[in-house]
């Protein structure tokens, strides 16, 4: 058996869309978010390698404030619409504000050994459960991968009502 060191990358780089895979690429977008009637901006792609782990803890301390979609809701707009660098802690002390938290006090709870250790552990239990992106739904033990999963989660709880 080949040992792989500890944090090595286990994967192949992803490949490169073509220019018509990607055209492809960006009219799925386009329709999937009118669908949605999510606004989603062409310059988001910008922050698409952006460390969300902030905004992440963010929502762990949002949620424990029981004002998680307060927090959601906007944060979604700052990263797919407007779009903002969720990386920066202003944005996300900003947003955290805008959801009713004292903005210092839950960003500094969002940057705590606390929230770190809880999203790690978060992210280890999804990875353990079979997560391996995002949206990801459980209907108790039955796992639906992608936004165009939906339809048959709502077939799924339909069978088993």
């Amino acid at each position: 058996m080949i040992e792989v060191p500890e944090g090595a990358e286990t994967r192949a780089p992803r490949p490169k869309l073509g220019p018509r895979k990607s055209a492809d690429y960006q009219n799925s977008i386009r329709h999937w978010s009118t669908l949605c009637d999510a606004k989603m901006s062409p310059d988001a792609k910008n922050f698409m390698k952006s460390d969300t782990s902030l905004a992440l803890r963010g929502a762990l301390v949002a949620k424990d404030e029981g004002r998680l979609t307060e927090y959601h809701h906007p944060m979604y707009r700052a990263r797919w619409a407007e779009p903002r660098d969720i990386a920066d802690p202003l944005v996300v002390q900003e947003l955290l504000s805008a959801a009713g938290l004292d903005g210092e006090a839950a960003l500094d709870r969002a940057h705590s050994d606390e929230m770190i250790g809880r999203l790690k552990s978060n992210t280890e239990e999804a990875i353990e459960r079979g997560v391996f992106g995002v949206p990801t739904i459980f209907v108790d033990d039955e796992m639906f991968w992608g936004n165009d999963r939906f339809e048959l989660v709502r077939h799924y709880l339909t069978k088993q009502a």
